[in-house]
This record gives structure tokens, C-alpha cells and sequence, in this order.
């Protein structure tokens, strides 16, 4: 191994957590310098994509270090410096790049306590029997760890079986391919969509919820994709923030997801917030005794991305000021400033929420504002006025000017909408998550 490239090693290693050093950098082999450029060969192509979106960054800083030059990191394969065809046409089998799987997320690293016992248990018979479980449905508030869970059984399936295709997606995500694709206007672009997603043996889509009433011809093309992967008793696991029974969706999609698994997440208790917290802070080498790690666990009633932007406070203001420890005291007053900010409300203005309204209901700013007498917008004109109204606490007469309306107008479309979510479970399901949205803390 080229000497400089040991010392390389050693700059980075002081930069990231061991456990992803250890994953993720060390099995790159060193190639050549030439002309300013470092090359490194990496043993898959899912090790590859990964450093080149997360950790190109530190290989380049480490080299300057070393090197005192700027030099360009590229990283191909090891199968792609090969020169055999048999190797590389058995390598493109094993090609992931399409999965969009964090391979940070494992079943080992995942924090189990009883709050999400039977959801892990859930996912690891997943991978253990492919199919037999199905589908697995998980559902729970924000930040428990759904999404974690979808990544790790995709990693865990691939690992115990490399010829496995597996796809992760959320549902904004597949809506948006899905209208692209539409509007190519191309039969054989949207027969394109539906081979590949035909193809997947195991498949991992999150945040159904967002799969409303507002997109029907979608829910029809999730529906047809369900039974084609289901009949062929192929893996589908399917995260949520509700329950089935409460998705806006249509009651034959629904039933479809009581065959399997059902497996609730529920917030966090406070041994798993302990846990998590332990585990981060040992990551950044920041030991705390078990009477501050409590302490911090106790105050931290949030998902765990509150207790990961605690550990981001405390790694930064450790690097900023160099110290190798920090002091209880300072733990505890960087902490509850972090605690502060999380209680501090987020500052929704009007224009965002008619944004909001606009992206969600699929209706353009234009129309929404307009006066156009058309049912598509009439509903989410009214949607916004009743938010504008109970979400910003806006007076009427305010939103009459936003909307070029008179004060009985704004009133009367108040009034029609609180009629429609009556009604309506869908549209109430949208309103009450909306509503959500901008008050929330």
C-alpha cells in the first residue's frame, strides 16, 4: 500500500465515526495518483454510490492535508478495472445502484426496546423468509424509526442474497416518477415504469399516507403493482404513520394490507432513549455518565431526531473549541438550549401555507387564487381559507384580501369546506394533516 494513502487513512479516520470508517472506507484499495487525480477501487457498486454521496468530501480534505494539493477522487468498482467479461457480467447481477437503500441502516444497529419490539421482530423474520409475511405493514408517529427499519431489511435481504433486486421509495417520490412518466405521453416509457417495478423481489415503500385522494390514477397503479408482487409472493414492506384502516385510500387497497404482518412502533420510551443517545454519543466519543445520560433521556420526550440534534450540538461545540471532554455542566446547558429551540413554534406565514396547500392538493398557485368555479379548486381554495383561518388564526378580512374576496365569501367557503370534511374522510385526513404541519411545537 502506498505510503501516502496510509496517511490518507489516518486524516480520515479522524473525521467520521469508526464504525463507518471502518465500513466504509477501509475496503477501498488504493489504485494510482496521476495528474492531480487519486483512483480507488471499491468492492461494490453500492459501497461506491454511497461514498461518492456521503464521503467524497472527507477523502478530498484528507488528501489535501496530505498531499497539499487539491487532487479529484474517482472510485470505480473492482469489477469495472477488471478486463475479464465473465467477471463483469456476473458483478452487473449484483449491481444495487437502484435500490436507494442507506446502507448505514442495519437490523445490528437498530435500538430495540418494547416500545418496538414486535416491529423488529416483524422485519427480521422479513429477511429471514422473504414472502412468507406478507405484506408487513409498520405504522407510528414520526422519528420511531419506520424508515430505519425498511432500510435495514433491504440491506439484511440483499446481504444474505446478492441476486435479490430490492427498491426503496416513498410515495412522493413514486407519484412524482409516476406523472413524469405520464406526461411523456410514451406507452412504452409508461410500460418501461411498470417492467421495472415489476422486476423488484422485495419492495419497501414509505410514508403511504401521502398516497391520498388527490391521486387516484397513482393509487390505481399501486394497487395493480401490489397484486402483480403479491401473487408472485414477492416482499413488500410498507411503512405509515397511522394505522391501515385510517389511510385515505380505497378500501380494496386496504384490505389488501391486513394478509400479513401488522406491527405498531410507538414512541419512544425512555430505556430506547437512552439507549440512542448512548450509542450516538459513544460514536462521537463523547462518554457521559449514567446519571447525565438519564437526565438528558428524561427531558428528551421527542423522536429520535431530537435526541440526534442533541448529539449534533454537543459534537459541534466539542470541535469548535477543541476539547477532548465536556464537562456535565455544559452538556446539560447545550441540551437545554437544544430543548428551547425544539419548543419554539415554526413560523408558517401565509404565503408558505398556500404553497403547502398547492403542493399537496396538486392545484397551480394561480388557480388556487383564481376565481374559477372548476371543483378542483374550489375544494383546496376553501381547504386554505379554513386553514388560513384555524392554522395562522388569520381574521377573514385578511384572508378576503389574500384571496380577492369579500368578507361573506370567505365565510361562506369556510363554512363549505367544514360541510365537505364532515363528509369527506379524505379531505378531512388532508385538513387535519396540514393542520398538523404548521402548528406543530
Amino acid at each position: 500500500m502506498d505510503t501516502r494513502w496510509e496517511k490518507i487513512l489516518e486524516e480520515i479516520a479522524k473525521q467520521i465515526p469508526p464504525k463507518y470508517f471502518t465500513n466504509f472506507i477501509q475496503p477501498l484499495k488504493f489504485q494510482r495518483f496521476e495528474n492531480n487525480q487519486l483512483f480507488l477501487a471499491a468492492p461494490s457498486q453500492g459501497i461506491k454510490k454511497h461514498i461518492e454521496t456521503k464521503y467524497i468530501s472527507f477523502i478530498e480534505d484528507a488528501t489535501y492535508q496530505i498531499e497539499g494539493d487539491r487532487y479529484q477522487v474517482f472510485i470505480a468498482t473492482e469489477s469495472e478495472l477488471s478486463s475479464q467479461i465473465l467477471k463483469e457480467t456476473i458483478q452487473s447481477k449484483f449491481d444495487h445502484s437502484d435500490s436507494e437503500l442507506n446502507l448505514e441502516f442495519s437490523l445490528d444497529n437498530f435500538i430495540v426496546s418494547d416500545s418496538n419490539r414486535i416491529a423488529y421482530t416483524a422485519a427480521k423474520s422479513v429477511t429471514e423468509q422473504p414472502g412468507k409475511f406478507n405484506p408487513l405493514y409498520l405504522f407510528g408517529p414520526v422519528g420511531v424509526g419506520k424508515t430505519h427499519l425498511l432500510h435495514a431489511i433491504g440491506n439484511e435481504i440483499i446481504k444474505k442474497d446478492p441476486w435479490k433486486t430490492v427498491r426503496y421509495v416513498n410515495s412522493t417520490s413514486f407519484l412524482n416518477e409516476f406523472i413524469f412518466t405520464v406526461r411523456q405521453n410514451n406507452r412504452d416509457s409508461l410500460e418501461a415504469f411498470k417492467i421495472r417495478y415489476q422486476s423488484y423481489n422485495v419492495l419497501l415503500f414509505d410514508d403511504i399516507q401521502f398516497l391520498n385522494g388527490g391521486a387516484e390514477k397513482t393509487q390505481e397503479e399501486f394497487f395493480a403493482l401490489f397484486n402483480f408482487l403479491y401473487e408472485r409472493k414477492r416482499q413488500i414492506v410498507i411503512a405509515s404513520d397511522r394505522p391501515s384502516y385510517e389511510l385515505p385510500l380505497h378500501e380494496r387497497l386496504k384490505s389488501r394490507f391486513v394478509h400479513g404482518l401488522q406491527a405498531d412502533i410507538q414512541s419512544h420510551d425512555l430505556n430506547l432513549r437512552m439507549g440512542l443517545l448512548k450509542n450516538n454519543l459513544s460514536e462521537y466519543n463523547i462518554p457521559v455518565s449514567d446519571s447525565l445520560l438519564q437526565w438528558l433521556a428524561e427531558r428528551l420526550e421527542g423522536d429520535s431526531r431530537a435526541l440526534i440534534g442533541i448529539v449534533n450540538d454537543l459534537v459541534l461545540y466539542k470541535k469548535a473549541y477543541q476539547f477532548i471532554l465536556l464537562a456535565e455542566d455544559k452538556i446539560k446547558e447545550i441540551a437545554e438550549a437544544r430543548l428551547v429551540t425544539n419548543k419554539k413554534r415554526i413560523g408558517y406565514n401565509p404565503d408558505m401555507l398556500i404553497d403547502l396547500v398547492c403542493e399537496r392538493s396538486g392545484v397551480a398557485r394561480k388557480d388556487l387564487l383564481g376565481k374559477s368555479r372548476k371543483t378542483d379548486f374550489i375544494l383546496p381554495r376553501h381547504l386554505c381559507m379554513l386553514l388560513l383561518h384555524e392554522g395562522l388564526h388569520l381574521p377573514k378580512t385578511q384572508i378576503g384580501r389574500i384571496f380577492s374576496a369579500n368578507h361573506s365569501t370567505v365565510i361562506h367557503g369556510i363554512e363549505k369546506c367544514k360541510e365537505r370534511l364532515a363528509q369527506d374522510s379524505q379531505w378531512e385526513d388532508l385538513y387535519r394533516t396540514l393542520k398538523h404541519q404548521i402548528s406543530f411545537q
